[in-house]
């Protein structure tokens, strides 16, 4: 993802956790006033649960950016 909403800018980056076990897109969010990044959501597969997960870290999120997140990790994280 890279696109603006409302007054910020929007990034994803994708992780990945072999020991941990979990691979991730995570959404970043540079508000133009702010000028830095901020974790604000990632999606993780846990291979020892075999689903994703929406997690938030204190941030409020749009739906529809959520909707994207989602569809982004489900398109980029390959399921063995």
């Amino acid at each position: 993802m890279d696109r603006d909403y409302s007054d910020s800018h929007y990034t994803t980056r994708r992780v990945d956790d072999d020991g941990g076990g979990f691979a991730a897109m995570e959404l970043y969010r540079n508000r133009r006033s702010a000028r830095r990044n901020l974790r604000v959501a990632r999606v993780v597969y846990w291979d020892a649960c075999g689903d994703f997960f929406l997690e938030t870290f204190d941030a409020d999120l749009p739906v529809r950016l959520a909707e994207a997140l989602m569809a982004e990790a489900r398109a980029t994280i390959k399921i063995c």
